[in-house]
């Protein structure tokens, strides 16, 4: 690759710092062992500090005892936090009751967070239990690959515990889209599982290139009528179409998102535009369709204008839409009906059509700790101990206790109220702040593009 990126006969400009990094990085391994073992600092230095994104992890430090280290001439507490691959949000009891037990024994705070991707996140790991948490990790089948960086961050799926057949489906499809977007580099496994080198074997990046993406790229899968992922706050997204409860396919919205950086007006939100129906089979071929045109066209000069809506809108909806038919080899049909009607979690016991129960539970800012007189932490290992279903977190930072057999119903609600689970003073408007505050803030800058319509209005 030259020093400028030139895209359809456009010259986007010099190309950004992150692209040489990405392109000397050796697919992502850096000099990162090295790091591992220098003792001298905490942390992660020169290139690997952006590096170790890929591989899911983020490097901070106790802000809290910053100016007094720096007092006694030391360098900040670095820490790194870890956002682990849970394509779809689904975990078992037996994976919750691990993950529990290595934030309680080996991070700075003990606690756990669910985020707004459906995952979960570990704070405060210092460099010499970073392996350990790794393994750890892997030996329960899960994986932090590609929750961050310039890659197809995590997948999500709409939890929708009611409709246990069709969500089924669409998980199915959330992880299989998930893999086969991951990158293909065997950095992660010979760094942080101690797999050796393969000899003779050539990392090479089918989907993502050598240079990975231009930037970040998020994906869903959501099944109407909730959309509880929020469809246009995301690159690509699979809308699942149903006929007689059974997935027949997928309507594909690409190039939505709401980031914007304050008084830049080259940065703006923008809604996703509808590609059209597509059957299931030519789903991943369409995932990588769309992958590799953003891979290939998206700015890599500019990373504020690096997203795929700015792609879209540079070189134009229906020549973004060509190119991946004819990469996917597909002809989108016309889009299926279908309507969303709710966007929030579900709070308290909901009946599934399977004659199972679920139980949303509300974790205000998706923190789990165990704090004075409300032992949540505590509270859902002790859950996870005699659950048999599966816990689902949601992109509004809740948890769902999943599958709920009748005889466990009265026990899983009594641990739940017990250790604060439960509260029964906490209102609807307080329970829903997140997605009504998304909600807000979306139509508030959809108000920003439309200064003429607002005006209008006002006079």
């Amino acid at each position: 690759m030259s020093d400028e990126q030139k895209v359809l006969g456009e010259n986007l400009g010099p190309l950004s710092d992150n692209e040489r990094l990405k392109r000397e990085s050796d697919h992502l391994r850096g000099t990162i062992v090295e790091d591992l073992g220098d003792r001298v600092t905490g942390g992660f230095t020169a290139d690997n500090f952006q590096l170790i994104r890929f591989h899911g992890m983020y490097q901070q430090d106790d802000r809290d005892i910053r100016a007094e280290r720096a007092k006694q001439k030391l360098e900040p507490l670095q820490n790194v936090m870890l956002r682990a691959r849970m394509p779809g949000g689904i975990i078992t009891p037996e994976q919750w009751l691990a993950i529990d037990k290595f934030a309680t024994d080996h991070t700075m705070y003990g606690s756990i967070r669910l985020t707004t991707r459906q995952t979960f996140q570990f704070h405060g790991v210092l460099k010499p239990n970073i392996k350990l948490m790794h393994q750890t990790l892997n030996s329960i089948g899960i994986d932090s690959i590609a929750t961050a960086g310039d890659v197809n961050r995590n997948v999500l799926c709409t939890t929708n515990p009611v409709e246990s057949e069709l969500h089924q489906e669409a998980y199915e499809w959330a992880k299989k889209i998930s893999e086969h977007l991951l990158p293909k580099t065997r950095a992660y496994a010979e760094i942080w599982l101690d797999e050796e080198k393969v000899e003779g074997h050539k990392d090479e990046e089918p989907i993502l290139g050598s240079n990975y993406l231009p930037r970040k790229f998020k994906t869903t899968v959501v099944i109407p009528p909730q959309n509880d992922v929020d469809v246009h706050a995301n690159d690509l997204n699979f809308i699942a179409i149903a006929d007689d409860g059974k997935l027949v396919g997928f309507n594909v919205l690409v190039g939505g998102g709401l980031a914007m950086t304050h008084g830049d007006t080259s940065t703006y939100p923008r809604r996703a535009d509808d590609l059209g129906f597509i059957p299931l089979e030519k789903t991943l071929d369409v995932a990588a369709a769309v992958v590799s045109t953003q891979r290939d066209w998206g700015n890599r000069s500019n990373r504020k204008n690096a997203k795929t809506k700015y792609t879209l809108d540079r070189v134009g909806t229906d020549v973004f839409k060509a190119e991946v038919e004819k990469r996917a080899g597909i002809e989108f049909e016309a889009s299926r009906p279908y309507e969303f009607t709710g966007r929030g979690d579900r709070i308290g016991w909901v009946d599934g059509i399977d004659g199972k129960h679920h139980l949303a539970l509300f974790i205000e800012n998706g923190r789990l700790l165990d704090y004075p007189g409300k032992p949540l932490k505590t509270g859902v290992a002790e859950i996870a101990k005699i659950h048999t279903g599966d816990f689902r977190m949601t992109a509004n930072q809740n948890l769902i206790i999943a599958g709920v057999d009748s005889a466990n119903k009265d026990a899983i609600e009594k641990i739940a109220r017990d250790h604060g689970l439960i509260d029964d003073g906490v209102s609807e408007q307080r329970m829903n702040r997140w997605h009504v505050w998304r909600s807000q803030h979306a139509h508030w800058r959809w108000l920003k593009l439309n200064v003429s319509c607002l005006s209008s209005f006002l006079l």
